[in-house]
């Protein structure tokens, strides 16, 4: 018979096996590596630090963040967008277990999976399910975010 404390600690620890990010023993160093920057990036966001996101997007014009106004194209014009959707309600939430890391070359990466993103939207918070595609590039300093695409429309077969 499971006592009550036994029964919170199984629950805590099956809770948190769920948030850690799957098949890490299959991953090569690379996949390792982006997933690493992927879950830095995510805390950064969750944290609302304009100056934790910073070193983790690529320095080059061509990185892109697709909002809901449009592509946003380079790291100064991203970290000002950020700093707005920091300034309310900013959330994201991935479902790891359903994240895919696929190396397309040995410099790039996408990192695929669903993730709940609750911001502010017409002075309201507003939660949205989507699939984001993050791109990833490998520098000389290592692996950097080069683009952030969600795609709602995809939530629902994915």
């Amino acid at each position: 018979m499971l006592t009550r404390l036994t029964f919170v600690t199984v629950a805590a620890l099956v809770l948190l096996s769920a948030s850690v990010p799957a098949r890490a023993d299959t991953m090569t160093r690379d996949q390792m590596d982006v997933r690493s920057l992927y879950v830095n990036f995510i805390g950064a966001q969750n944290q609302h630090s304009v100056t934790a996101v910073q070193p983790l997007l690529w320095d080059d014009p061509n990185v892109v963040w697709l909002g809901l106004s449009g592509p946003i194209f380079g790291q100064t014009a991203i970290l000002a967008h950020l700093k707005k959707l920091f300034a309310g309600v900013w959330n994201a939430r991935p479902d790891y277990t359903n994240t895919h890391i696929i190396l397309r070359s040995a410099t790039t990466a996408d990192v695929i999976g669903p993730v709940n993103i609750t911001a502010t939207v017409s002075g309201s918070p507003y939660t949205a399910q989507s699939v984001v595609v993050t791109g990833c590039v490998k520098t000389s300093s290592g692996w950097k975010v080069a683009s952030v695409v969600p795609v709602a429309a995809s939530v629902k077969s994915f």
